[in-house]
């Protein structure tokens, strides 16, 4: 096996990212720069540049007067966000439909096994574990670098609310439906279909998390 190398740049970058999409570090948080340095023993170099590039894909803004603050995304920024996931992934599938090889169709059926089991199990770290591994397939099979590193900042930046959505009844075996009819789709290299499924499970997860959001608001306005 392949030992990777990752600087202190990439470390301190990837544990303030984890952070943010764990909800350790939640939308509001301001994030000091002094701060996070004790916090993880290094100087304020990895952390300046870390900072930036969360900034770049949309994690963090920057106050100039609070700083570092972890992004606040109303419901119109969501749906923003969603949209443009639907169209963007939508394309990178349709590209893929033509190169992915047996082993990668094979990782897709295992993978929408895993799911299935993750869902019955009600484990949802797990399932968006195997959402992103599920999608990453198909985005390294399409072959198209600025088209992946667009949809994985995305991803990103809708991970952090995407738990809101699964919580909502019928959602987790509705998410194992629509990856499967994308797997199959690409199965059959019907490259339409398997854009159209893409584009629609993005719309739909769109629809879901507002309807969560608002089943939340609700929920406040009662306490």
């Amino acid at each position: 096996m392949v030992a990777v190398y990752r600087t202190m740049q990439e470390i301190v970058y990837d544990t303030i990212r984890e952070a943010i999409l764990s909800g350790r570090y939640p939308p509001g948080q301001r994030l000091v720069a002094d701060d996070l340095a004790r916090e993880m023993n290094v100087s304020r170099m990895p952390i300046r540049e870390a900072l930036h590039r969360l900034e770049v894909i949309g994690l963090i803004t920057m106050s100039p007067h609070r700083g570092a603050v972890v992004s606040e995304l109303s419901e119109d920024e969501i749906v923003e966000i969603y949209h443009m996931r639907a169209v963007l992934d939508g394309l990178a599938t349709r590209l893929a439909t033509s190169k992915l090889t047996n082993a990668d169709h094979d990782r897709l059926n295992s993978l929408l096994d895993a799911m299935t089991d993750a869902a019955q199990k009600n484990d949802l770290e797990k399932l968006l574990q195997i959402n992103r591994e599920f999608h990453m397939v198909i985005w390294k099979a399409a072959n198209a670098p600025r088209l992946q590193e667009m949809l994985e900042n995305l991803y990103d930046t809708s991970q952090r609310f995407r738990n809101l959505s699964l919580l909502l009844p019928g959602r987790l075996d509705q998410i194992g439906q629509e990856h499967r009819v994308i797997a199959e789709a690409l199965a059959r290299g019907d490259a339409d279909a398997a854009e159209r499924f893409a584009n629609e499970h993005h719309e739909s997860t769109a629809q879901r998390l507002l309807a969560a959001i608002e089943k939340n608001h609700d929920q406040e306005s009662i306490k």
